[in-house]
């Protein structure tokens, strides 16, 4: 049986839906999901882990149905941050395990970087510590240009409605399934096809200012300096096909995380998670056992 869904508040008032599932005992895990994504991408490692240990789910402000926060500005990494340390202080667990996918990547680094206390380790899944656009040029110019592009989309919703309402049609998902694949987000016959669908629906159903400081956010953030501070035990896993977040970026993390582990999955995806979970889970696993968490 599902937990209840239980909310608590953030530092600036807005309300924050989490669920603890799991029996108490165990090093918990806190999951931070993908970027405008939700819960959905740990469908297989919450169950997983609720067997043994606390698992504390949550979404992020304006996502999973909730409604948008009261000031969009507020979508950033830095406060998504500070919101996983509320929804950890309110579930009543002990310091846990972060695991973040993604663009939760830079949140679970953040939330290290804000309240170590309540880190004791990190898995870091498919993710960049930040200015993802470096591959391509590392200029602030760029990096100015194109967040300014993203909000200024968002702030027209007589034009980002109608491009997210696509993602509602068969044709548009079709669309967007055939970028995820071209872009190495996912890998053809291997990703669940709910997940994706999934996915794009719940960005159809995203308000589009939201999305866009949320974005923006993402092109904007680092949080590099933190890597040679992680004094915690921390996986890195990646797939050698995720073009979105190459494996020279989880390698640069591994680099420069003291004594960290990085796990390399051949022939697979931005989304290795959902497309090989029992393998996943097996190094998780391991992880786990051999730091005593």
């Amino acid at each position: 049986m599902q937990a209840a869904v239980r909310i608590t508040q953030s530092t600036d008032g807005e309300p924050l839906a989490f669920r603890v599932a799991g029996p108490a005992g165990g090093t918990p895990l806190l999951t931070v999901h993908g970027l405008v994504s939700s819960v959905q991408h740990w469908r297989y490692f919450t169950p997983r882990y609720t067997s043994e240990r606390p698992v504390v789910s949550w979404e992020y402000r304006g996502h999973g149905g909730q409604p948008p926060p009261r000031d969009h500005r507020t979508a950033s990494v830095a406060q998504f941050a500070e919101d996983a340390y509320a929804v950890w202080a309110a579930s009543g667990v002990g310091p846990a395990v972060v695991a973040g996918l993604s663009f939760g990547v830079q949140v679970a680094l953040e939330l290290w970087r804000q309240h170590p206390a309540a880190v004791r380790g990190l898995v870091l899944m498919c993710g960049t510590p930040g200015h993802p656009l470096d591959r391509l040029s590392s200029a602030p110019a760029l990096r100015r240009a194109a967040a300014a592009a993203v909000r200024a989309v968002g702030a027209r919703s007589s034009l980002a409605r109608p491009l997210l309402s696509t993602l509602g049609s068969p044709t548009g998902r079709k669309l967007a399934r055939e970028i995820a694949y071209l872009t190495g987000g996912a890998r053809r016959g291997a990703c669940p096809r709910e997940v994706l669908e999934d996915l794009f629906a719940h960005v159809a159903a995203l308000d589009p200012q939201l999305l866009a400081e949320v974005t923006a956010s993402y092109l904007e953030h680092t949080a590099i300096d933190v890597l040679p501070t992680i004094t915690v035990p921390t996986l890195i896993i990646a797939g050698d096909r995720d073009q979105l977040t190459p494996v020279a970026i989880a390698e640069r993390m591994h680099r420069e995380i003291p004594g960290s582990r990085l796990v390399v999955f051949s022939g697979h995806s931005h989304l290795v998670q959902v497309e090989r979970p029992d393998d996943v889970h097996g190094e998780i696993d391991r992880f786990l056992a051999e730091h005593g968490l």
